[in-house]
């Protein structure tokens, strides 16, 4: 089963004794891998005597007084539950086995409340990771192998390890180190056939015999009871040159041939060599061509990832391709009729890649762009906007999320409108949040150091999602960068 969404995290209001519906069942959604927060809300509710989360019929974490326990018997949960003193039941890494019907009993001494959460956890989808907070740029020649490092010294035993490729985010490579199976490698993209293999210790993959084909995006997503890791690569896979042995024949050869082959091997070099141009979010990048002067005549073009045309200058006419690669593009592109330079204004994360620049249909220029999240110092006690720089279309969602653990803590119904906003984890941003309904920018308010950490922004409409990310530090003074 596939789902769109990559993060889904529901604040749930319980009035209880005060009005609440017992008959009503609350319905969540979740990523396998990720956590799930079931939120009720006793902020009217006092002298508390018992609370019981029930999975089906076993109980599975209760509060009796204020001691908190987790029955042993409930195996499919070990490790994964964490009960507060007001009943918010949060369930880390979660798997398909946790889909089902939870229940609260509250016994309190002016009776007793329930209320039910019905949990539905689905497959890991093909949409791209909110969560990435890093990226590699790895270079290999054709034909050798290449290893993804995570950087994990030693998996625990209880990981679920997703690999995907491309804009498309196909899964190509899973484990789930916890249910003691083998590594499955999806083979329905036939170019990694027999060519993958997991490290079951540190979760890297290695890719043998690589080909051209290989180059692109690559995610991993390792989910574990206590936190939740995020790795994004850039793979560029070149056809070989010539190798320094095959020069030095050359040389003794004679002086003539080896500056005329020296002459193509430096053209040949240039042509792979890709170009860094690294960015932050909203900030505009602009990729030069070092071109003085293009023709009338001449067709220039500008490709993306998997070579999907993005814009081009013909006879004249600048057209941008808008609506490939599921519209990241639109309304960002500027080109330059002189220069034939591309600039894309206000990029997010998802701008990230590989872009080729292409004369009369020969390639004269490759770049990897890196878009990095902005940045924000902040004083203690100030307050500060997260802008969005976006135009907000009628049905878009957005929902802002705090921390490791992508914690929800402001949103905008797509279709109603609705703003809400949350208390967040330990209630650090109650009364703090004002979310801007017409852009969707978050303002926190009276910051504290508690607030300092990693802000995500997800902008969910037709057919894309959009990602932002803004990281607050407390300080001096409120500079960017």
């Amino acid at each position: 089963m596939k789902s769109t969404l990559n993060f889904f995290e529901v604040l749930l209001l319980m009035c209880g004794v005060f009005g609440a519906d017992e008959d009503e069942v609350k319905s969540l959604s979740v990523m396998e891998g990720d956590s799930v927060t079931l939120n009720p809300d006793f902020t009217k509710i006092q002298e508390i005597i018992l609370i019981l989360w029930r999975f089906g019929d076993p109980v599975i974490a209760q509060i009796d007084g204020k001691v908190t326990s987790y029955p042993s018997y409930t195996d499919i949960f070990s490790g994964r539950l964490q009960l507060d003193q007001t009943g918010f039941l949060t369930i880390n890494n979660m798997r398909i086995k946790h889909s089902g019907l939870y229940t609260i009993e509250v016994i309190q001494r002016a009776g007793t409340l329930n209320m039910k959460f019905t949990v539905t956890v689905y497959e890991s989808p093909s949409a791209v990771d909110a969560g990435v907070t890093d990226m590699k740029l790895v270079s290999v020649k054709e034909g050798d192998p290449v290893i993804l490092q995570t950087g994990v010294p030693q998996l625990t035993g209880d990981e679920l390890i997703v690999w995907r490729f491309g804009d498309e985010g196909k899964l190509i490579a899973k484990h789930d180190i916890e249910a003691k199976s083998s590594p499955l490698y999806d083979e329905t993209d036939e170019r990694f056939r027999d060519r993958l293999k997991l490290n079951d210790q540190t979760g890297s993959l290695t890719i043998t015999n690589t080909r051209t084909t290989d180059s692109g995006h690559y995610k991993v997503k390792i989910s574990s009871n206590k936190q939740t890791l995020y790795q994004k690569y850039i793979v560029t896979v070149s056809e070989p040159g010539l190798s320094p042995a095959a020069v030095a024949g050359i040389v003794v050869a004679g002086i003539v041939v080896l500056l005329v082959i020296g002459l193509i091997y430096h053209r040949q070099t240039n042509a792979e060599k890709a170009e860094t141009v690294s960015g932050v979010e909203g900030e505009d990048v602009e990729l030069k061509t070092g071109v003085t002067k293009i023709q009338t005549s001449d067709l220039i073009e500008w490709k993306g990832n998997k070579d999907n045309l993005i814009a081009q200058i013909k006879e004249g006419t600048i057209t941008s391709y808008e609506d490939v690669l599921y519209g990241i593009f639109r309304n960002r592109l500027k080109l330059d009729m002189n220069t034939g330079s591309l600039t894309i204004t206000n990029p997010r994360i998802e701008h990230t890649g590989p872009y080729t620049f292409l004369i009369n249909e020969k390639c004269k220029k490759r770049f990897i762009v890196y878009i990095k999240g902005k940045t924000l110092t902040v004083k203690e006690n100030d307050s500060d906007t997260l802008e969005t720089k976006t135009e907000i279309q009628t049905g878009d969602e957005i929902r802002w999320m705090f921390g490791d653990k992508d914690a929800l803590i402001a949103e905008i119904k797509g279709e109603t409108r609705e703003v809400t906003t949350y208390d967040g984890p330990d209630g650090r941003f109650r009364d703090r949040l004002e979310l801007d309904k017409t852009n969707g920018s978050l303002t926190i308010k009276n910051i504290t150091a508690d607030h300092a950490g990693i802000y995500k922004l997800l902008i969910l409409s037709s057919g894309s999602t959009l990602c932002s990310k803004f990281f607050i530090y407390i300080g001096e003074s409120k500079a960017s960068e």
